[in-house]
């Protein structure tokens, strides 16, 4: 019995307990099934709505001239003033620098006393070919009475009145005669070509004594027009040579807007060029607005893929650009499509935004026209078949943005 009770006892406890244990598993409680739900990223919208500003293109490049104005000296010489200085304005007419005359002088004494010595050769000529003319017409009646004294010694010889000698110092006679006059009709044919040298000479003499005056009043060196003084190379008492730089001019007017243009709306800008459309770019120069309107474009594009524009200026004080200033402007562009706007965080690459459908994305091809800030905000005008007025387009940053992502809209995009 003992036996049975010391055996059987831890049996029947485990017996027990297996059925205990089987009994609380089957009731007890059943936990919920795991739903796995989908994550929604937090997002910030806008509404679209159609704009009928124009887009503007961001513009960067330098202010330069055409042309600057190279002041040279005409004469050698000593500089004796300078009545300017660099950055100063100058009136058309007004005295800049003043070279020491003497050399000038001296030159154009010169050029005066050649063109009075070929005045004088050439009256000479005219007067020496009006006595060849006279001369002429006695050298002919002398040849003349030669001949006929010719012929009187000859039948005077054939009547053995007078020795065969003087027939020969008439015939003699005779041809010396004749000799001069070929020599006076000579110098009178020869007369148009000795007074058009002449007339070439004088006319030379006289260019020269033009140069010389030209010269000798340039020792006073004059702002050619209403400019502004960019550099002078010389300073008083310095000795200057012949087309030695003096001064460096620039007429403000003439200041240029130079700009490099993106192939991608080169030919939206061009067809609006060829059309008379009147193009505008603006800026801020040192605290001061500047309007530019593009007058021509370069001849070929740039190995960056880029074509310059040239901007002459149209509204501003044109007396304080500062040439070769880095400049940035803004380009209005002529569009005519239905146009919408959206921030800046809401281009994705270069041609891409993100639309909301039904708490979803869905991206959308769109075509950047250019920038433009409204009050305030940086952002962009697009155009895309896609996208109409009233979607709703992400306007934040998301870094997993990609085609079906669930989003949750937290906060819409408002204005400024």
């Amino acid at each position: 019995m003992n036996r049975i009770f010391r055996y059987g006892l831890p049996l029947l406890l485990i017996v027990l307990a297996i059925i205990s244990f089987m009994y609380l598993k089957s009731t007890r409680p059943q936990a919920p099934p795991v739903v796995n739900e989908e994550r929604r990223w937090p997002v910030s919208t806008i509404q679209l709505e159609l704009s009928a500003a124009s887009p503007k293109l961001r513009l960067f490049g330098r202010l330069q001239t055409p042309a600057l104005t190279h002041l040279m000296a005409r004469t050698a010489g000593d500089v004796n003033a300078v009545y300017v200085q660099v950055g100063e304005r100058v009136d058309a007419g007004q005295v800049l620098l003043e070279l020491n005359p003497l050399d000038a002088q001296v030159a154009l004494g010169q050029r005066q006393a050649e063109l009075e010595d070929v005045k004088s050769q050439r009256a000479q000529r005219l007067a020496q070919y009006e006595a060849d003319q006279r001369a002429l017409v006695q050298e002919r009646e002398l040849v003349m009475l030669a001949e006929r004294q010719l012929s009187r010694v000859r039948r005077l010889v054939e009547g053995n009145r007078v020795a065969e000698r003087e027939a020969e110092l008439a015939e003699q006679a005779l041809r010396q005669q004749r000799l001069a006059l070929l020599t006076r009709e000579l110098a009178v044919e020869q007369h148009p070509s000795r007074l058009q040298q002449l007339d070439a000479s004088l006319q030379q003499a006289e260019g020269q004594l033009q140069l010389a005056q030209r010269n000798f009043e340039a020792t006073q060196v004059v702002a050619p027009e209403t400019s502004r003084i960019i550099s002078i190379q010389v300073a008083p008492g310095e000795y200057v040579n012949q087309s030695s730089p003096l001064l460096t001019l620039v007429v403000p007017e003439r200041i240029e807007f130079v700009a490099s243009l993106p192939l991608s709306t080169l030919n939206l800008i061009q067809t609006a060029y060829r059309e008379g459309v009147a193009l505008m770019a603006k800026a801020q120069i040192e605290g001061r607005e500047y309007q530019f309107v593009l007058d021509r474009f370069d001849s070929q594009t740039h190995a960056s893929g880029t074509l310059q524009a040239y901007f002459k200026i149209d509204t501003g004080d044109a007396e304080h650009l500062p040439i070769g200033r880095f400049v940035e402007a803004w380009l209005a562009l002529p569009v005519n499509e239905p146009r919408v706007w959206i921030p800046a965080a809401s281009l994705y690459g270069r041609d891409q935004v993100y639309r909301v459908v039904e708490q979803r994305l869905d991206p959308v091809k769109v075509h950047v026209l250019g920038e433009w800030v409204r009050e305030g905000q940086a952002g962009f005008l697009v155009v895309a078949d896609l996208l109409k007025e009233g979607d709703q387009v992400l306007a934040n940053r998301l870094p997993q943005a990609m085609q079906g992502l669930a989003v949750e809209t937290v906060e819409r995009f408002e204005r400024n």
